[in-house]
């Protein structure tokens, strides 16, 4: 039958949606040049009017059984347009079932962006507020305490949740939890309280499990290049044997030497593999080569454009090696 949706044509709605996915980009945030996206209150809250009125699209169609092939067509024109090797990877789950949610992937790719600077931060709880506020003044007169009332039973159950956090694995239940608790509270799906508490604590989660990470890296890091230190020296140890009379040939001094050198250098490329720097090189190489061939090659071909570049030599080397 195709598309049959009477509100908006196929062809207006796929164009809207590829104003969206800019939208989303910038929402990550960073320009496509890489530069750092920069968001205020009355920007976020054009993206999230944005979310809104998709997740209000897809709802009214999902309310009737005369408009699913409208929205098989819509899945199959997003399907076409993740097709294209230009699209955006991090992109690549969106369908009619995220549009259907449209308001919440708004606010997680606002709120999760990296880093997550003040003014960023300051910015997006600005926007829901005033948003929040805008809504509840539509049905109440002095909307400010009504809000503020409003917030005042979610508190004392995320406080009874937050009691209960503990290490890594309290940390990781702590969004699920607080998801569950503020179910029972007064608030739909379409709050945008809700939704931006939950952000909140899924990224204080995660915050809290790299900490724990990188604490259990450095203690161990750091056992490494003490051990390293004491044990590498071979020629005091050398010596000390020669003090207490065990007399050593030279082969056997050479092997001892071997010994000790092959688990300096074992303990030193432990600690390179260790290092927060490396980890950061090998997580962002491993994303870059997740993404189609065509776009990765774009990052290194940037890395060529100056000639005169120091590194040019291995920005050179880099960028061959991409062609096979």
């Amino acid at each position: 039958m195709g598309w049959n949706y009477p509100c908006i044509s196929l062809e207006e709605m796929v164009k809207l949606l590829k104003g969206f996915v800019d939208i989303m980009i910038l929402a990550s945030g960073y320009q496509s040049s890489a530069l750092l996206a920069h968001w205020d209150a009355q920007n976020m809250k054009k993206a999230i009017h944005w979310g809104s009125f998709f997740q209000n699209v897809l709802k009214h169609m999902n309310s009737s059984d005369v408009y699913q092939d409208s929205i098989k067509e819509l899945d199959a024109a997003l399907c076409q347009m993740k097709s294209n090797p230009y699209f955006p990877q991090g992109l690549a789950n969106l369908s009619c079932d995220t549009l259907s949610r449209a308001r919440s992937f708004v606010l997680a790719h606002l709120f999760q962006t990296l880093p997550l600077r003040d003014s960023h931060l300051k910015a997006f709880l600005t926007a829901v507020i005033e948003m929040e506020l805008e809504t509840v003044s539509e049905s109440e007169h002095d909307c400010l305490s009504v809000y503020l009332n409003k917030l005042k039973p979610r508190n004392l159950q995320l406080d009874l949740v937050l009691e209960r956090r503990g290490f890594v694995k309290d940390s990781m239940v702590l969004s699920e939890e607080i998801s569950q608790t503020v179910k029972f509270g007064k608030f739909s799906d379409d709050d945008l309280t809700k939704l931006t508490l939950q952000e909140v604590f899924k990224r204080q989660s995660a915050v809290s499990c790299i900490s724990t990470v990188e604490t259990g890296l450095d203690v161990l890091t750091n056992a490494i290049r003490c051990s390293s230190g004491t044990e590498s020296d071979s020629s005091m140890l050398e010596e000390q044997l020669k003090l207490d009379g065990a007399p050593l040939s030279v082969g056997e001094i050479e092997q001892l030497v071997d010994f000790f050198t092959w688990n300096h250098w074992k303990s030193k490329m432990v600690s390179y593999f260790l290092d927060k720097r490396t980890i950061r090189l090998v997580s962002g190489a491993s994303m870059i080569f997740s993404a189609p061939k065509m776009q990765w090659q774009q990052v290194f071909e940037r890395l060529n454009t100056s000639a005169d570049c120091k590194d040019d030599g291995l920005s050179e080397i880099v960028v061959s090696r991409s062609n096979f």
